[in-house]
C-alpha cells in the first residue's frame, strides 16, 4: 500500500527497535492523511548546542562534534495555515507535552527556522493511544492533542507493549 504525501524517512540506529520505527510510522502515516503535500522536517536539529563538558577544554571539531546532541523535534510542519511543532509517541505520555514545550523555546535560535519566526508555531502531540487526563493535561498547557490510530496498532500492542504482560 502506497500512502499519499510526505514519508520522513529515518537513517538514526535508535529506530530499529519496536517503539521508535511505531513512532516513525504513526508520525509519517498521520502526515501523509492529514497534511499531504505540505512541507515538513523530520527530527530537525533545534538551536545551537548547548552541550558543554565542565572543566575541560573543547577544540572547534570537539564542540561542533556535540551538535549531534541537539534536540529534535519529530517534526516541523510548514503548512500554508499553520505552523506545528510535532512530538509523536504511541502511547499518550505526559513527558510529550514537556519535550514539545522545550522544543517551542528553542525554535527562536534554530537558524533553518529564522525566516519563518513571523508566524506562531502550534505546539501539537501526537499519540496513538487516547488518555483524558494527559489530554486534558496538554490542552490546559496550550498544546494541541492529535489522535491517531493506525490499523497496524493492536499487533503492536501485542507485540511490543503487552508483552509479558497477562492474567495472574
Amino acid at each position: 500500500m502506497s500512502l499519499p504525501g510526505p514519508v520522513l524517512i529515518y537513517t538514526d540506529p535508535r529506530y530499529r527497535n519496536g517503539q521508535l520505527v511505531a513512532e516513525s510510522q504513526l508520525l509519517s502515516e498521520w502526515l501523509a492523511i492529514r497534511y499531504p503535500g505540505v512541507h515538513s522536517l523530520g527530527r530537525l536539529r533545534l538551536g545551537p548546542t548547548a552541550a558543554v563538558v565542565s572543566g575541560i577544554d573543547l577544540t572547534p571539531a570537539q564542540q561542533a562534534m556535540l551538535s549531534v546532541l541537539n534536540w529534535y523535534a519529530d517534526a516541523i510542519i510548514l503548512a500554508p495555515a499553520e505552523q506545528l511543532v510535532v512530538e509523536c509517541k504511541v502511547a499518550a505520555k505526559p513527558s510529550a507535552i514537556g519535550e514539545v514545550l522545550f522544543y517551542m523555546r528553542l525554535l527562536a535560535s534554530t537558524p533553518e527556522l529564522i525566516g519563518r519566526l513571523g508566524v506562531r508555531f502550534q505546539p501539537v502531540v501526537l499519540f496513538g493511544e487516547d488518555d483524558r487526563a494527559v489530554g486534558d493535561f496538554a490542552r490546559s498547557m496550550g498544546v494541541r492533542v492529535e489522535i491517531y490510530v493506525p490499523s497496524w496498532l493492536p499487533a503492536y500492542l501485542m507485540r511490543v507493549q503487552f508483552r509479558g504482560r497477562g492474567p495472574r
